[in-house]
This record gives structure tokens, C-alpha cells and sequence, in this order.
């Protein structure tokens, strides 16, 4: 391994899902289903576009998380940074696979967790949250989307 492997967590999950991969990119990149199971936000699928994405704030984070687009292919996959409140580095990394059956397996990796330089409570408050929100949330909202 190399430093920097060494030096930072990802966070890693797939979900098969029963829904085309046109659905779940839709759930992905539209701010009006983005709201509904992550956060609000004036995401646009567009390689170098800054954004955010907003929640409530609290007295340990003020509810912004700053992104830029990275990577954007259709129904393929989408990629951005992902900071904010003293998180920085870390990216998120959708990939949608066509299945057999007409659904979509969905993985999600948020890379850059840095422990060693004080990220490890975004690393477990992540973690938690990707799990409520994609494990839970996202699954009710594509299930409402025509």
C-alpha cells in the first residue's frame, strides 16, 4: 500500500435496485427528487459546475455542503467533491449498473476521509447517513417517481 492508500477511509455500498438506471440517475441529479431523500440543492450535471447542498444547520455544522462536478455520465455515472464545515477532499462517486432483470445496481463511494488529520467524525456521521439516506430514503423516492 501506498501512503496515501493508508491515509484516508472510503465509504462503500451498493443497492440493487428494481428501478431502469434512467430512474435512479433521474433521482441523482434532479434537485427536485434530491430534496426529497438527501438534501436541497442547486445541482446541475455539468463537468466543472460548483453547487451545494443544503440541510438544517446545527450548533456543530452550519447545514452546507460544498460540491463541484467532477464526472458526469448519464445514467452511467456521476461523480463530485464533497466539503464543508471542516471536511474537505472527500468525493462521492455514483456508478449505476444495468441488471438482468431491468433494474439498477447502485454503488455509492465516498472517498478522502483523512482520520489521521481529525476527519473521523465526518467518516462515522457518513457513514450513518449515507445509510439512512440511500440505504432507506432514496429506495422510497424512486418507488414514487414515475
Amino acid at each position: 500500500m501506498n501512503d496515501k492508500a493508508e491515509d484516508t477511509q472510503s465509504i462503500s455500498m451498493e443497492l440493487d435496485l428494481p428501478h431502469a438506471p434512467a430512474k435512479v440517475w433521474r433521482a441523482l441529479t434532479e434537485p427536485a427528487l434530491l430534496v426529497k431523500w438527501l438534501m436541497a440543492t442547486d445541482m446541475q450535471p455539468l463537468v466543472g459546475k460548483a453547487f451545494t447542498f443544503k440541510a438544517p444547520s446545527s450548533p456543530q455544522w452550519d447545514g452546507t455542503v460544498s460540491c463541484e462536478m467532477h464526472e458526469v455520465e448519464p445514467h452511467t455515472r456521476l461523480r463530485y467533491s464533497w466539503g464543508g464545515g471542516g471536511l474537505d477532499g472527500t468525493v462521492v462517486t455514483w456508478t449505476l449498473t444495468p441488471t438482468k432483470t431491468g433494474g439498477t445496481l447502485l454503488r455509492l463511494e465516498h472517498s478522502g476521509f483523512r482520520l489521521a488529520k481529525g476527519q473521523a467524525r465526518f467518516f462515522e456521521g457518513a457513514k450513518m447517513g449515507w445509510q439512512w439516506m440511500a440505504g432507506q430514503r432514496l429506495g422510497q423516492v424512486l418507488a414514487e417517481v414515475p
